[in-house]
């Protein structure tokens, strides 16, 4: 028979708070004080006073005992342990004790959701932390952690981890190559895996999240129980073995929390689950105090609906055999502002962990959130959203887009999503995001205009003229209308054939990419980048001819000399790559409302004299973007 055992995915990327938040004190002067440390006993490593504990060796089937958890309200209640076996190395060094459990109703709900870190008694002594169960049982059968490898937690140091590369490369996100369901594979990050069918015994609590939001997170955790505040001043601020915690994502207008049970405490340090979160390792993460409104039963896997309290300290452990905090400690959190403007305007607050793999999720989800809870998420509509990222030591980053159609929440959240996740994890240079502001305007139907065609004034041209642009587009459910722009074209440009690209910010964006790809070297190359998107609501042309130039080290260099190109190509260094077209002119131009397509005008250059050098057959750059001559790329 296969035994369960963890395998958490590597992950990567939400985030809240507020403005008012950052006047009101911080998480850790609302916390409770830390207990003053116990004198440690020199043998076992263990404050002097810590609860005494039952090595692996001594556990024996058949033998009995007693588990805490509280079910009800805030006081942990006793339930009956019956050892069916011990699973030994279920992965090195690593064993688990199966036992039956009764009592408490567990004997029809089975074990449930927000148990993990259930303290469990032998003999009088912690032998460890229910941890995981099975699904559609008959009994409520658990894998216990021992807690000698719990313990071994509060030995580890809190080690600053890299985050791992990002899962989206900035050239996908100006082309808009983003997978639909990038929200819901962020969330699968979520959930601990286990063998076997297993589930670990935690519980996903959700407080504000709409209908579709909530079902969007049951989709990939499961169950996900809804949540409120507890009372103030009903749940104490100590948290001892059996009582419910929470460890908190997101927390404001929007809360995001999984929900176990405290193991064990000596001192200020706190155990629990007996199983990964997030299998992060090293992390600063909220812990908060919980209150249990009760056990719901369900013939999948039962669970406990449960109020969270305030937070008291912070978790800095996240391994395989439970995760370990410290009262008192500190955990960064991110503010978020979320402002709806539609049929009535609203404006949301929270704070996100400042979890660089889970930043990114943070922020899509409450995009998502927002939106549901001041209006709606469904149907065709039109978004246009605003996003302020302060980033720190770089000041901030602004970015507009525009999203219509049936899927216009979904590809906001993951654009926004996306962003954030290449800044948070991206392999040039560690940068924190300090705030995050979203500003979304909504409208009940789409608003967008395809651009159906373009024509220039004439199509003979000398450098320095002025010719004018007539494009047409054809609105949503609306008559097709005319827009005249003037041009001024470069006064140096040579003979031949000259190509204007006109279309909407983001496909202008994608083709200029195409023309002169420059993979960023540094995070202020990056930047610059994202700090160029144009918007669906700009009107852009591009200038373009052929030229032969280079792309070196994130940089584009067009119009270069031969010998320069040669002088690079002898060196041989890989990090030149050839241009053969040149982008010389960009003019750009607010519309009303967002438009789509990508059209193409060649225009024939004649020059008075010709320039040393000149090519008086060069062709444009029709090689370098697919496009019809003058129709519609």
């Amino acid at each position: 028979m296969k035994h369960p055992a963890f395998g958490v995915s590597a992950g990567a990327a939400f985030l809240l708070a507020a403005a008012a938040l950052l006047a009101a004190p911080a998480a850790s002067r609302a916390a409770a004080p830390a207990a003053p440390l116990a004198p440690v006993d020199a043998a076992s490593g263990v404050p002097a006073g810590a609860l005494p504990t039952i090595p692996l060796a001594e556990v024996q089937r058949g033998q009995r005992g007693y588990g805490l958890s509280v079910f009800s309200g805030t006081e942990p209640e006793r339930f009956d342990v019956e050892v069916i076996g011990i699973m030994r190395n279920v992965s090195p060094d690593v064993s688990y004790i199966l036992a039956r459990l009764t009592g408490k109703g567990l004997e029809k709900s089975g074990v449930a959701g927000g148990m993990s870190g259930s303290p469990v008694f032998l003999d009088g002594r912690l032998a460890g932390a229910v941890a995981f169960s099975w699904p559609f049982t008959n009994e409520a059968i658990a894998g216990i952690t021992p807690i000698g490898s719990m313990r071994q937690l509060s030995g580890l140091k809190p080690i600053a981890v890299s985050p791992p590369p990002p899962s989206i490369n900035l050239s996908d996100i100006l082309t808009g190559h983003l997978p639909k369901d990038l929200i819901a594979t962020q969330f699968s990050r979520l959930l601990p895996r286990f063998a076997d069918g297993a589930a670990p015994a935690v519980q996903w609590t959700a407080s504000g999240f709409g209908e579709k939001s909530q079902g969007m997170l049951r989709q990939v955790l499961g169950s996900v129980s809804s949540s409120g505040k507890a009372t103030p001043g009903t749940v104490s601020d100590d948290l001892t073995p059996g009582k419910a915690v929470d460890v908190v994502l997101m927390d404001g207008d929007f809360q995001l929390a999984a929900n176990g049970t405290v193991t064990d405490r000596y001192g200020d340090q706190v155990l629990a689950f007996g199983h990964p979160f997030l299998g992060l390792g090293p992390v600063r993460v909220p812990m908060a105090t919980a209150e249990v409104v009760t056990v719901l039963s369900n013939a999948n896997s039962s669970f406990k609906i449960s109020n969270s309290g305030k937070i008291v300290g912070a978790f800095e452990q996240d391994r395989k055999t439970g995760i370990q905090g410290r009262i008192g400690a500190e955990a960064p959190m991110i503010p978020m502002v979320l402002r709806v403007k539609s049929e009535r305007p609203r404006e949301y607050k929270m704070r996100l962990a400042a979890l660089p793999d889970f930043v990114p999720l943070l922020v899509g989800s409450g995009v998502v959130a927002g939106l549901e809870a001041a209006s709606y998420t469904t149907g065709s509509q039109s978004l246009d959203m605003t996003a302020r990222l302060g980033l720190h030591g770089y000041g901030d980053l602004v970015v507009r887009q525009s999203f219509d159609g049936n899927t216009a929440v979904s590809e906001a959240s993951s654009f926004l999503l996306a962003i954030v996740s290449y800044i948070s994890q991206n392999p040039l240079e560690k940068v924190d995001v300090e705030s995050v502001e979203v500003d979304l305007a909504q409208t009940d139907q789409p608003v967008f205009a395809n651009l159906v065609g373009a024509n220039a004034s004439r199509t003979v041209v000398r450098p320095g003229d002025r010719v004018m642009l007539n494009l047409d587009f054809v609105p949503y459910r609306g008559d097709r209308f005319r827009h005249s722009m003037p041009l001024d074209l470069p006064g140096d440009l040579p003979a031949g054939r000259y190509s204007l690209l006109v279309g909407d910010g983001a496909s202008v964006d994608a083709a200029r990419l195409s023309l002169e790809p420059a993979e960023p070297v540094s995070f202020p190359q990056a930047l610059e980048l994202l700090r160029s998107f144009h918007s669906r609501r700009d009107l852009i042309v591009l200038g373009v001819y052929s030229g032969a130039g280079l792309s070196v080290a994130g940089e584009a260099m067009p119009r270069l000399p031969g010998s320069v190109r040669s002088l690079w190509g002898a060196a041989a260094s890989g990090s030149a790559v050839a241009l053969r077209s040149a982008v010389v002119q960009e003019k750009r131009e607010a519309m009303d409302v967002p438009i789509q397509g990508l059209v193409r005008i060649d225009l024939d250059v004649r020059r008075r004299e010709p320039v040393a050098g000149e090519d008086q057959g060069a062709g444009a750059a029709e090689n370098d973007v697919a496009s019809k001559d003058k129709g519609r790329v």
